[in-house]
């Protein structure tokens, strides 16, 4: 046997292993079907057509069409919309209910999926299709603390990045760490925590129940 089909092989074996191990973790921890404390934020669809119009403020900013410098704040409501959609259409996350709580200088996300919708990333989207569907549909609590962080760019020239850090992340009543998260949603949860924004945008702070954004 060549040294290829050698790697090959222990390849496989590797994948096989891990996702033996991840899944027994998933599917055999009864903690991570359990309902941890909610604290509900009440908020409706129309609240994310408001923050988009919000942000778009600092687009037009960017390109020099509005010299208001003046901070953009969102409602904690208005978050929780706006969240909720990205999650929905970027990254296939559909949450019900869903709650984020905004406190002095971080966030607190607690909401209700589908298990097999955090099975995104290789091998598990691949072992989809030969799991239980009673075990993929089976509601699971995700709760997930952490921050907005900020890589500035040049205004009107180059966008920044906002990206999210998450310091903790649960299921049900289960902490399991950031890393499972990462590897089981796979390249949909790297691009899901970072977003681009205008240049012009100089710093986000999360306050109590609000976003505010400064522009340059």
């Amino acid at each position: 046997m060549r040294m290829g089909c050698v790697g090959c092989l222990l390849l496989l074996i590797g994948i096989i292993f891990f996702a033996a191990v991840a899944g027994g973790f998933l599917f055999l921890s009864g903690n991570i079907f359990e309902t941890p404390p909610i604290d509900a934020v009440e908020w409706s669809s129309g609240d994310a057509s408001t923050a988009q119009s919000k942000l778009y403020e600092l687009v037009q900013r960017d390109a020099g069409q509005s010299t208001r410098q003046d901070p953009v704040v969102l409602s904690e409501r208005e978050v929780n919309a706006l969240a909720a959609r990205y999650l929905a259409q970027t990254g296939h996350l559909r949450f019900e209910p869903f709650s984020i709580r905004l406190t002095q200088g971080q966030f607190t996300l607690r909401g209700q999926t589908q298990l097999g919708s955090l099975l995104q990333g290789p091998p598990f989207a691949q072992l989809r299709p030969y799991l239980p569907p009673a075990q993929l549909t089976r509601p699971v609590w995700i709760s997930a603390r952490g921050y907005i962080a900020l890589d500035q760019g040049a205004p009107g020239t180059a966008e920044g990045r906002a990206r999210v850090v998450v310091s903790e992340f649960s299921l049900g009543k289960q902490p399991v760490g950031t890393w499972p998260f990462s590897i089981v949603m796979g390249p949909a949860g790297y691009k899901l925590f970072r977003w681009p924004v205008p240049g012009a945008v100089r710093d986000v702070e999360i306050e109590d129940r609000r976003v505010v954004i400064r522009s340059r």
